[in-house]
C-alpha cells in the first residue's frame, strides 16, 4: 500500500518512519539485517530547524548538505556543516543539529541500522567519535550520493522489496563517500583530473603514456598524481595502464583469431614477447594458453 509522506515544518518536506512492528518483523532478513533504513527525509531550505537529543539516537544517522549551511553538537563540542559535507552521528551519543540562522541548510537524511554499519563507517574512513563530518565533497558531489532520494522509495511502501531497494541505495551512497575519499579532500577539481587521466588511459591504451606527462596533464606533480591516483583505481598508473590492456588483449582473445602478435599491437605492444610477459605477470599464463581454457 503507498505511503503518503507527512508534511511538516517546512515547504516541501518529506519525512518517512518506518514503523516498529515492521522493523522488528524484518530485522532478521538476511538482505536486510546488514542495512535497514528506519527513517528518510528530505528538507528543503528549513529555516528555524533544530533537534536536540540528550540520550542519542537508537539508530545510526547520516546528514547530507545540499545546500545553506548548519551545525551539529556532541560532548566533544560543537562544528558548523557546510554544503557538500557529510554528517554521520552514532547511535545512544548525545547530540543536537540545527540549521544556521542566515543560511538554512537544505539537507536530505536517512536512520539506519544494520550489522555492516561499522564497517561502511570505518570503509568512508570516519572516526569513532560521536560525531563525524566528511567535508571533501561539493554541492554536486554530495548530490550524487542520493541520499536525499531514498525517501522516495518508503514513500511507495513498507514491503520487503521496497526496504531492500532503500538499503541497496543507501550501500551505493556509502560506496561513492568512500571513493570520494579515497581520490582525496583537496580539492574538487583535483579529483576531477584524477579521474579526467583515469579515462584516458582507458580510451587511449594503444598509445605510449609516461608517467611525467600524464601528471603534468592533471596540473599536479608526479608523487601526488600517484598518491591519488592509487586512492581511485587500487592501482599506480603505469600498472593501472598494464592491468587496462590486458583486459582488452583478452576481450580480442576471447572474441577474434588475431594472433598474438596483432593482438600486442592493437593494446599498445610493438614487442610481443614484452606483452607476453605484462601478460602472464597480470593474468598467471601466456596469451595462447588464455586462449585455450573455457570460459562462460
Amino acid at each position: 500500500m503507498p505511503i503518503a509522506p507527512r508534511r511538516e515544518g517546512f515547504a516541501g518536506q518529506h519525512l518517512v518512519v518506518i514503523p516498529k512492528p515492521v522493523r522488528d518483523a524484518v530485522a532478521k532478513h538476511a538482505l536486510l539485517r546488514g542495512l535497514l533504513v528506519t527513517d528518510a527525509g528530505y528538507f528543503p531550505q528549513a529555516d528555524g530547524h533544530l533537534v536536540e537529543r540528550a540520550q542519542g539516537a537508537a539508530t545510526h544517522l547520516i546528514i547530507a548538505c545540499l545546500r545553506g549551511s548548519g551545525w551539529v553538537r556532541s560532548r566533544a563540542g560543537e562544528h558548523s556543516v557546510r554544503t557538500g559535507d557529510l554528517v554521520w552521528l552514532r547511535p545512544d551519543q548525545a547530540h543536537a543539529y540545527g540549521a544556521d540562522a542566515t543560511d538554512p541548510w537544505t539537507i536530505g537524511w536517512v536512520h539506519f541500522t544494520g550489522e555492516e554499519a561499522n564497517a561502511w563507517s570505518k570503509h568512508i574512513g570516519f572516526n569513532h567519535e560521536a560525531v563525524a563530518i566528511l567535508n571533501h565533497a561539493s554541492a554536486e558531489g554530495i548530490a550524487a550520493l542520493k541520499i536525499e532520494q531514498i525517501y522516495l522509495i518508503l514513500e511507495q511502501g513498507y514491503s520487503v522489496p521496497h526496504l531492500i531497494s532503500a538499503a541497496l541505495m543507501l550501500r551505493s551512497a556509502l560506496d561513492l563517500a568512500a571513493q570520494a575519499v579515497r581520490v582525496g579532500g583537496s580539492t574538487r577539481s583535483a579529483s576531477e583530473r584524477i579521474a579526467a587521466m583515469r579515462d584516458h588511459l582507458r580510451e587511449s591504451l594503444a598509445q605510449p603514456h609516461r608517467l611525467d606527462e600524464l601528471a603534468a596533464a592533471a596540473g599536479l606533480s608526479v608523487p601526488h598524481f600517484c598518491t591519488l591516483f592509487r586512492r581511485l583505481t587500487g592501482y599506480a598508473p603505469i600498472d593501472f595502464l598494464i592491468r587496462q590492456r590486458v583486459q582488452a588483449a583478452c576481450r580480442l582473445l576471447d572474441t577474434t583469431d588475431l594472433s598474438i602478435a596483432v593482438i600486442a599491437a592493437e593494446v599498445g605492444y610493438e614487442d610481443p614477447y614484452y606483452f607476453t610477459r605484462c601478460f602472464r605477470r597480470v593474468i598467471g599464463s601466456s596469451p595462447r594458453a588464455y586462449r585455450r581454457i573455457t570460459k562462460g
